[in-house]
């Protein structure tokens, strides 16, 4: 069971390499689209959870009018990023925003596949939403429990030993408003497991076609609107 590669038992650089491909392609034009939708645009963009960073780095170096900051949890994962990733508007953070006294303001922020590892979910959510202005959009991508392929392979992950839970949407969308965010849309993307590589272009297209229904999108993709700032202290209405 400890064959299982993830970014528990791999190096960075290793864990890198593994998350490139169909679906790394598809979450960043996700996030590029997203970019672009956002009026006014953002100035300051956080993603918590950034992992080795190299996500990140591609939307700074394509956006070089906004600031990005990525934050994790993990100081080989942090130290990766700074070593391989320098960017006049790019840096990145070893900082657990559930813990810390102070996380960086932003403007725009996300995560990917982030949630299901924290435990106490109310606190991290009070905790993002603090990052954000009112208004402010988190997106928030997580594997999709109704998928099979999702559902099996992090249950195999848990019962090797690793962090590793399910993210129930159910909870999540049941906690959000007390945080003071609002659910503004859902939607699912990729299909296909991230050990695919580059997907031919007829599957591609197909997978654009199919992945939004429940059961075949592997990820479930939020955009969370930043509302009651009242919320966002764990205060009562």
């Amino acid at each position: 069971m400890r064959s299982i590669q993830t970014h528990f038992n791999l190096s960075a650089a290793d864990y890198d390499a593994l998350r490139q491909g169909a679906i790394a392609q598809r979450r960043a034009d996700l996030l590029r689209q997203t970019l672009q939708s956002l009026q006014p645009q953002p100035r300051r963009v956080v993603e918590i959870g950034c992992g080795t960073g190299s996500l990140l780095a591609k939307l700074a170096a394509e956006r070089p009018e906004m600031e990005f900051t990525g934050i994790d949890v993990q100081a080989g994962m942090i130290e990766f990023a700074r070593r391989n990733f320098t960017q006049a508007n790019l840096r990145y953070e070893l900082i657990d925003i559930a813990q810390a006294e102070a996380a960086p303001a932003a403007d725009f922020l996300f995560s990917i596949d982030v949630i299901h590892h924290v435990h106490e979910l109310s606190g991290f959510f009070r905790a993002v939403r603090r990052m954000l202005p009112l208004g402010a959009i988190w997106l928030a991508i997580e594997p999709n429990i109704y998928h099979p392929y999702i559902y099996y392979t992090q249950e195999r992950m848990r019962r090797a030993g690793f962090d590793e839970d399910h993210f129930r949407p159910w909870v999540a969308e049941r906690l959000w408003p007390a945080a003071g965010f609002a659910v503004a849309s859902r939607s699912y993307v990729s299909i296909f497991p991230a050990c695919v590589g580059r997907l031919p272009l007829v599957l591609g297209r197909l997978e654009r076609i199919c992945e939004n229904w429940r059961f075949l999108g592997g990820s479930v993709v939020y955009r969370l609107r930043a509302t009651s700032e009242k919320n966002a202290l764990g205060q009562n209405y």
